[in-house]
């Protein structure tokens, strides 16, 4: 498959201000070496707890965040260049977490769709609203409400128009920075579903970050697990559900999954260890303060992302025996 984004060892790192603690200059890590690809066609889930730099991420590869170090590439051309980023602008959209904030609330719904509309294409006001009738109707929504404000609909119904507005440039990605977290648990499968389907009819590709696996493994083709900013575990969604190789995605599925599910499986693993500091972090593996798996070799270094199957790969020296144990 074609890759739309290559990301070689992507580190965000945020000055701390000093004080009386320290003297020399701290850094939080958000993001310390993340390497990954995110294909064309495809929807990469990208789950972790909060604060594991799943939307520093998305903000680094969109061009909204600088990098502190390595390099993204977006199709080919580093996105620090000017024509990447001309073509990135016209390429990608965002769907954001909040729906009650990311729309304008002076605004009617018809300018907050058609504004994009009249940045990139030169049409006249009588095919800008068929456009945005057009828009409105592939995310389930009536023309009728193009001249209301915001104001007037429910959460789902403006995460729809969030995702109207996202598609109505043609764009080739988009970022959905955690979706459907804020909305009603009967709402967020119907919006699932309707990225799905714009997914097939448009042939999107997305990177859709969520803070769980319970909703991703279901849109997701593939699945990024990050932990305090290293990326610890990625493979088909599948693979992940049924084999698990880390202990922190291990942890992630025990706190969403039913019982029933693996009961041909070892228990799956809970802890709960503190989690460090993202700006003192141990040395060694980034996640051996709350493994109940950690041995001595886990505080010599961080484990390297490495293959245990087609696909699949693991930061933790002992991704064989979890991989052996889960068949």
């Amino acid at each position: 498959m074609e890759i739309i984004y290559e990301i070689k060892n992507l580190k965000k790192h945020f000055p701390v201000k000093k004080n009386k603690l320290f003297e020399e200059q701290k850094y939080l890590k958000a993001l310390d070496g993340v390497t990954l690809e995110i294909r064309k066609g495809e929807t990469l889930g990208l789950v972790g707890e909060s604060g594991s730099g799943k939307s520093t991420l998305g903000k680094c590869i969109t061009g909204i965040s600088d990098i502190t170090e390595g390099s993204v590439k977006y199709k080919g051309a580093d996105i620090s260049d000017k024509k990447t980023i001309k073509t990135m602008q016209s390429e990608i959209q965002a769907i954001f977490q909040d729906p009650y904030s990311s729309l304008n609330p002076t605004l009617m719904v018809f300018d907050i769709i058609a504004e994009p509309l009249r940045t990139r294409f030169n049409y006249d006001n009588k095919k800008i609203r068929s456009m945005v009738e057009d828009l409105l109707n592939k995310v389930g929504l009536s023309k009728e409400i193009m001249f209301k404000k915001p104001g007037q609909f429910s959460g789902g119904q403006r995460q729809r128009i969030s995702i109207a507005r996202a598609i109505s440039t043609n764009p080739e990605f988009i970022l959905c920075d955690e979706p459907i977290s804020a909305l009603d648990v009967s709402i967020q499968a119907q919006i699932v579903n309707l990225l799905e389907d714009l997914q097939k009819e448009l042939g999107l590709t997305y990177l859709f970050i969520a803070h769980d696996l319970a909703m991703v493994e279901h849109i997701s083709h593939r699945i990024g697990v990050l932990y305090l900013g290293h990326l610890v575990e990625i493979g088909d969604s599948d693979e992940i559900y049924k084999n698990p190789c880390h202990p922190y995605t291990k942890e992630l599925l025990g706190s969403v999954l039913k019982p029933e599910v693996n009961k041909d499986r070892k228990a799956l693993v809970s802890t709960n260890r503190e989690i460090p500091s993202p700006i003192d972090l141990p040395k060694g593996c980034v996640f051996q303060s709350r493994c109940p798996y950690r041995t001595e070799k886990c505080t010599l270094e961080q484990p390297a992302l490495l293959e245990v199957s087609k696909g699949h790969k693991s930061a933790c020296i002992y991704r064989e025996d979890f991989y052996k144990s889960n068949k």
